[in-house]
């Protein structure tokens, strides 16, 4: 049976197309998908995404044995900050993707995707196992949830109920702050390319914090259908998608968030690819059409089919058909032109740099 967020009444009430998501009972939409994508781009919007998974890990030893099996190095990461990274099987194939959170010395804050919450926890579990100096705990399951407050005007509206200076908190900064009573962990982060924060704290909080959220004339509600648009104009990842066990990050394109010389599970095998260099490799595409490619979707080069698309939209932003997918490593260069077979026409694309979509405020002075 499907889950429900402690926001789910708020969503009804507020008028969202409820939909199933990776169990849970969550938004698509309220009033529009394209109105919800360029409200984010030009102001601000909430999303719940009260489905992501929380595991806090503490102790004297939490750095070291975190640092074996993600790819993030816990030891280098400063009490205040974050880092992205994955969870990689012996083979290097992605796991999970996730955030690392350090919120003091010896307190970690790990955020998950929702489909692979058990998976990870498992996993997590079974390489801790017999670890001192080390304690996890589910933060999912004891009811803590999040919000995503994203758009260029976000710290205009979350700046007047926080106790913090919203100025001294950077890009991937994060810290525990207090809005009307409720403290919660405050992190400058996100998944829109847009300003933006992630708010996390337990149930009755978040719905608090929620409600005082939209008290703002600014801010109108989002749902999954904005949040998958606005993700893939910036070429982020989505898990499922883009990666998977049989997908590591060197041929994501995301090598640069690795440091392979370091041992955590899957290093060996990075560092081999990194050597020999990969079959395929992720690229972002763009089409003139307003014609939309779907995942799955072969990729055509010359009659032959050289990929597959993982992800593709029509882009609000560009107003044209975006998308992106693995093709053969020889073919991935920007400017490379392509064919994407729909099932009901070719479709022509282009190879482009990421992102596609190049105004994101994230790294913004607030």
């Amino acid at each position: 049976m499907s889950r429900k967020t402690d926001l789910h009444d708020r969503h009804v009430t507020l008028g969202g197309k409820i939909v199933d998501f990776a169990g849970w009972l969550l938004p698509v939409q309220y009033e529009s998908i394209l109105g919800e994508h360029e409200h984010c781009r030009t102001s601000a919007v909430v999303f719940d995404t009260s489905h992501m998974g929380q595991f806090l890990l503490t102790g004297p030893a939490a750095a070291e044995h975190l640092g074996k099996i993600c790819t993030q190095d816990p030891a280098a990461i400063k009490v205040g900050r974050c880092k992205y990274g994955f969870l990689l099987n012996e083979e290097g194939g992605v796991l999970d993707d996730t955030i690392l959170m350090r919120l003091a010395d010896e307190r970690f804050l790990l955020v998950v995707n929702a489909g692979t919450l058990e998976g990870d926890l498992q996993w997590i579990r079974a390489h801790l196992s017999g670890a001192s100096g080390v304690e996890l705990v589910n933060r999912s399951s004891k009811g803590w949830g999040k919000v995503d407050l994203q758009g260029p005007r976000s710290a205009e509206v979350l700046a007047p109920m926080v106790d913090i200076d919203l100025h001294r908190l950077g890009y991937f900064g994060v810290t525990e702050a207090v809005c009307h009573g409720r403290r919660f962990v405050l992190s400058r982060t996100g998944y829109t390319g847009e300003l933006g924060y992630e708010i996390m704290a337990p149930g009755d909080d978040l719905v608090c914090i929620f409600d005082h959220l939209m008290e703002s004339a600014i801010l109108r509600p989002a749902g999954l259908g904005a949040r998958d648009s606005l993700r893939l104009e910036m070429c982020y990842p989505l898990y499922g998608h883009e990666l998977s066990p049989r997908r590591t990050p060197i041929e994501a394109d995301l090598g640069g968030f690795i440091k392979p010389q370091r041992e955590f599970v899957g290093a060996e095998a990075l560092r081999g690819q990194v050597a020999a260099g990969t079959a395929q490799k992720l690229v972002a595409f763009r089409s003139d059409s307003r014609r939309r490619a779907n995942p799955d979707n072969a990729i055509l080069h010359a009659g032959q089919a050289v990929g597959t698309v993982t992800s593709a939209a029509f882009s609000p932003s560009l107003k044209v058909s975006v998308g992106m997918g693995y093709v053969d490593a020889s073919l991935a260069g920007a400017g490379q032109e392509l064919v994407v077979d729909t099932g009901r026409v070719e479709l022509p694309v282009v190879v482009c740099e990421k992102p596609l979509y190049p105004g994101g405020t994230c790294r913004a002075s607030v």
